[in-house]
């Protein structure tokens, strides 16, 4: 059996991992260079490197929502300069006012997992980049099903590092992963509708994959502009909110739902598993509209 997971950072999205119930998270991300592990430098640093596309250090892992334990490589230790000549040990200490200013510059609610919830590896929390490369990795083992129904966030900081030719890097010291649990409105879509737009007026017509974005929202195109996105929120009541997703950028990111439409009113079926959607930017006033029918296949 395998335990699948996404991982995402805000400004991009990265591949879908697989890693068996007793193995470690499978380094096919990092050796893809979706994370900047592998990425060397010229300056003599010790650094977390989580995103290859933001220095922000914000990285989301959504789990299937499965009831055993698993270990991954949570969060990687780099040597900018490249390959160590020695084993390096890196120490690295929980920091939550990491997760508190995340949320409170982002207006996020991600919750600190209490000590039961999540067990690191290292003993100490130091990790070893080991003679010969420039990675090692702070492991943590925890089981998806604890993380259900909420958002959460582990910081951690680069308090110490064992050999006197390495410095703490000043700008990536400190990482912040998100832990999400894969909600019911994750999967595959397809999309039809129509693009108001003043020079480019358009049908939709395509098949999407939404990932989870919190407990329950998930990432969606926005319209038909790949790498901009709109994250889309189930209400209580089935109706939807929509904000501006990873990607988002100038005018765009003014998206918001727009009301007024009898059937494409921003409302989730959860009998058909159906998203009807209406949103535009900018706002005030939008000049391109969105109407979406967004359906699980």
């Amino acid at each position: 059996m395998k335990l699948s997971i996404r991982i995402f950072s805000l400004l991009t999205l990265g591949a879908l991992l697989g890693i068996s119930m007793v193995g470690c998270l499978k380094d096919d991300s990092y050796d893809n260079r979706e994370v900047q592990s592998l990425h060397g430098g010229s300056n003599n640093f010790v650094e977390v490197k989580l995103t290859a596309a933001s220095a922000g250090n914000y990285l989301a892992i959504a789990f299937d929502n499965l009831n055993y334990d698993t270990t991954l490589n949570f969060i990687p230790v780099v040597a900018s300069s490249g390959p160590v000549s020695e084993d390096v040990h890196v120490t690295l200490t929980q920091n939550n006012k990491i997760v508190t200013d995340y949320n409170t510059a982002n207006s996020a609610n991600l919750k600190i997992p209490t000590a039961n919830m999540f067990t690191v590896v290292n003993p100490g929390g130091v990790v070893t980049i080991p003679k010969g490369s420039n990675t090692g990795y702070l492991q943590v083992k925890l089981k998806p099903r604890d993380y259900l129904g909420e958002e959460w966030g582990l910081g951690y900081e680069i308090t110490a590092v064992d050999k006197g030719g390495l410095a703490i890097s000043g700008n990536l010291k400190t990482g912040l992963v998100a832990i999400l649990v894969k909600n019911d409105y994750e999967g595959d879509y397809l999309v039809t509708g129509y693009f108001q737009h003043p020079s480019a007026p358009r049908d939709i017509d395509q098949e999407e994959f939404l990932p989870t974005a919190g407990a329950k929202s998930v990432i969606k195109t926005l319209g038909d502009l790949s790498g901009t996105n709109v994250i889309l929120t189930v209400n209580a009541d089935n109706t939807v909110s929509i904000a501006p997703g990873p990607g988002t950028s100038g005018t765009t990111a003014t998206v918001a739902a727009i009301a007024g439409d009898a059937t494409y009113n921003n409302t989730y079926n959860p009998t058909t598993k159906t998203f009807w959607l209406k949103y535009g930017y900018p706002q005030p006033g939008p000049t391109r509209i969105i109407t979406e029918k967004v359906q699980r296949e």
